[in-house]
Formats: C-alpha cells, structure tokens, sequence
C-alpha cells in the first residue's frame, strides 16, 4: 500500500507481513528514508530502497517487539543510518534512545516521538510531520484500525498499569494529531498484539474518534473491562523476542535448504500438504501445519526454537516456511523432504479419517473436541463439545477418551494440526475439515480445558 503527501515530495509505503498481522513502512522524503519496525528478512526493505535510488537515514522501532524479531539493527548498520528505540528499554545493541516529543529531521521532513506506553511501559509512536503538520503517526501498538494494542503481554503484574496507560496514549494521540492525519499502526488484523479486532491497516484520527475503544469507553473502568473480555492466547514463543531485540538479531540464513530422504527423522517433521492429503497418508510423528502464511506463526506457539525441523514441502514452500520460521528465532532447518516421496510404502505411514460437521451432527459423534480459542467457543459451540485450545492439546491428552474423537475449529486449519496432535500421540482422530458455521446443536456453554 502507498501514500502520496505534499504532490509526491513525501511518500509512505506500507510493507504487511500475513503471518504476523504486522505492517512496516519505507518513508521517501524527496530522496531520504526512514523505516519503521522492520522484521528481521531485511531484503525485502533493501530492495525497494536500491531501486529507488534512496539513502537510509534512520530506522526506527516503535517498542521491543514481543511478536517478531527486528530487523532493524541489520538494516541500520548496513546502511550508516540512525537506530532509533524509545528511551529506556535496557537495550544494549547500539542505539539513539527517543524521550518524548524529541524530533529527529529526516531530509526536509521531522519524525516526532510520542511516548505513548501502553501496549508495553516504553512504547513510542512517531509523528511524521512537515512545516508543522503532522501528515501520519506511526502508532505501532498504541492506537490501532478500530482497537488497541493489547496490554497483557508483560504478564499480571503489568496488565492493569499497562491498561490505564493505553486509554491515556490513544486519548493522547488523538488530541495531539489533527483530524486528517494518517494512523498507520505496527499491528493490524491478524496479530495476536492487538486486542480485540483491528478492523484495517489504516485509518485516520477522524475515524478513529468514532471507532476506537479507548475513544468511545465512557470511562477508564468500562475501557478495561471490555479489553480484558476480549484478550485471546497468544503464542508461547512470544517471551523469547524481546531479549533478542535488545541485542539484535543476526542476520538470515539464505542458503538453499537441503532435500532429504523420506525416511529421515533426525528433527521434527513439519508437514505442509493440503489437510486431506495428510490424513490420507503421513509419516507417523508429523505435525500437519497446512501451507499457510499460519505455519511459522503455530510451530512457534507449539514447539521450540532449540529444536531442530524437517519441512514435508515443495522447496518454494520450504523456503517460504523456513522465513517465517527466521521471523521468530526458529533458525534449525536441516532439510525438506519431497512430498512425493510421502506414500503408503513408508514403514511408519500413517492415517486418519476426515468428516463435515454435517456428518459429525447427523452420526451423534461422541466425543467432540473443540480447538478454538476460549473466547470463540464462548460465543457458541456444538453442544455436548469439549475446548481444549489447540497449543495446549499435547498438554492435555490425559484428558481425552481412548476412542474417536471428533476434531473441528472455526475453518479446520487448527483442527488439522490438532489432529496430527492427536495421531502423532497414538490417538484417532477424526478431522472435520469444513466451516464452523451456526450448527443446529450451537450453545454458549462449554466446558473448557
């Protein structure tokens, strides 16, 4: 996405990353950039900065991200260019520390810092602004598309200051930029960063006055109520990003993943078919994360970085996976294995049964296993179903029947990860791999695991 200021002198490009929900952006002010918060596959910044011919003057981080890794030490030492980080995150790799309202000129334009705490206790939002108008502010985990940057993630003991600070710094942004100025937030739709549902990548503070919960809670009270219903699990990995961010991260392996035999099991097998295609035929043990900007994303929720990972995949998507894998630290890919050589003839082959929810309904299945969310399955179930979300389900196999167990979610993404859960602990499962869509048998309660 790109946006044009000033007739072209000032220039914004947005970069999205799907698996992440984020947004990172190229600001071309007549020549001179700046970038904001860019993950850590730093080739995808470089190469629109060559061919436009433009020279990096500063990168800069809205906070320590606890999603992904930063790229933006890489990109910053690679280029002579600033590294700019709020004041006072303990970081230790080189770095300018921005206080509040402190300017930083980049070429003719000023990049204005705004303490805005909230989604983390340093969390800074950058104005850009030109001969005294603010044309955009960066709000990274602040003020979102119709939400906020979630306030938990510090743990307990933050929550409820990390609360009153995000109404305060949404409230702030909204006061301090003029209507017509451009939010354009770090976390969007898709992240599990923003709390509730970022509704867009970008808006403008007009409506954000009519949009935002922090804007339209008649209190600090009723703000933190609402926020706190809504917070879903998010992944595991996430407590091990920022202390890499205060360091920096290193750079990306790019050299070509090796193809190995079918029959190796020297790391964990990722499995990226299609849902049907496994359950007809895998290597018993693998995990089925179905191609999907999604698989980095449930791996690292799932598993660990001191593993190491074998990709059942083509070798475009390996090496698709395997980035979004580097997004997050998970650098021990040893090899892919050619999804052709997946076949029956395999010693340790295994498969499952796949149905409908038409089918689970019609044949009264007994035991039903819900893998949502707990605040998607509050809002309704099939009856008689058990939730146990689907990064907790190998924590929680003492819980579950030795007999067929119906699996489903909202789509069946998740639900075919939790059925290779389940295969892979010697379990039967039965996928349904269809759409969770207002089921005859629906009802609000659930018992949850």
């Amino acid at each position: 996405m790109h946006f044009s200021f000033l007739q072209g002198l000032v220039e914004v490009t947005q970069i999205s990353t799907a698996g992440l929900g984020d947004h990172s952006y190229i600001i071309n002010i007549d020549g001179v950039a700046a970038i904001i918060d860019p993950q850590r596959d730093v080739a995808r910044f470089e190469q629109p900065l060559e061919a436009a011919g433009l020279q990096l003057n500063a990168v800069f981080e809205t906070h320590i991200h606890n999603d992904y890794l930063s790229g933006g030490a890489i990109l910053a030492s690679r280029n002579g260019a600033r590294y700019v980080l709020p004041y006072g995150t303990g970081a230790t790799v080189s770095h300018i520390g921005a206080s509040d309202n402190e300017d930083f000129i980049v070429g003719d334009a000023v990049i204005r810092a705004l303490h805005t705490p909230g989604h983390t206790h340093h969390h800074t939002s950058f104005a850009l602004v030109v001969d005294g108008t603010p044309l955009a502010i960066f709000s990274g985990g602040s003020m979102l598309v119709g939400a906020v940057g979630r306030s938990d993630l510090l743990g307990p003991d933050h929550t409820q200051t990390l609360l009153e600070s995000q109404y305060n710094s949404v409230r702030r942004i909204a006061a301090d930029m003029a209507d017509a100025t451009l939010v354009t937030p770090t976390h969007g739709a898709g992240s599990f960063c923003a709390a509730g549902t970022a509704s867009g990548s970008v808006s403008d503070i007009a409506q954000e006055k009519i949009s935002n919960p922090a804007l339209l809670a008649p209190d600090l009270a009723t703000f933190k109520t609402t926020q706190l219903a809504g917070y879903l699990m998010y992944p595991d990995y996430y407590p091990t990003m920022a202390p890499v961010n205060r360091v920096g991260a290193d750079p990306i392996d790019e050299s070509p993943i090796p193809r190995l035999e079918a029959t190796d099991r020297t790391g964990r097998i990722i499995d990226v078919r299609p849902r049907e295609e496994f359950a007809a035929c895998h290597i018993t043990g693998s995990i089925n994360m179905p191609m999907s900007s999604d698989v980095g994303t449930y791996t690292g929720w799932m598993f660990g970085n001191d593993e190491e990972y074998i990709f059942v995949a083509s070798q475009d998507d390996a090496e698709t996976v395997r980035l979004q894998f580097q997004r997050i630290g998970f650098d021990r890919v040893i090899g892919r294995i050619d999804p052709a050589g997946v076949t029956p003839a395999l010693t340790d082959s295994g498969t499952y049964p796949t149905s409908t929810f038409a089918d689970m309904q019609a044949t009264d299945a007994g035991f039903m296993l819900d893998v949502r969310d707990p605040v998607e399955v509050g809002r309704g179930t099939i009856d008689g179903a058990i939730n146990i979300h689907v990064a907790t389900l190998a924590d929680n196999l003492e819980q579950i029947p030795d007999t067929p167990i119906w699996t489903f979610c909202a789509s069946g993404y998740r639900a075919s990860i939790a059925a290779s859960v389940l295969a892979a602990a010697g379990r039967s499962p039965v996928l349904v791999k269809d759409s969770f869509s207002a089921p005859s048998r629906a009802t609000s309660s659930v018992e949850t695991i």
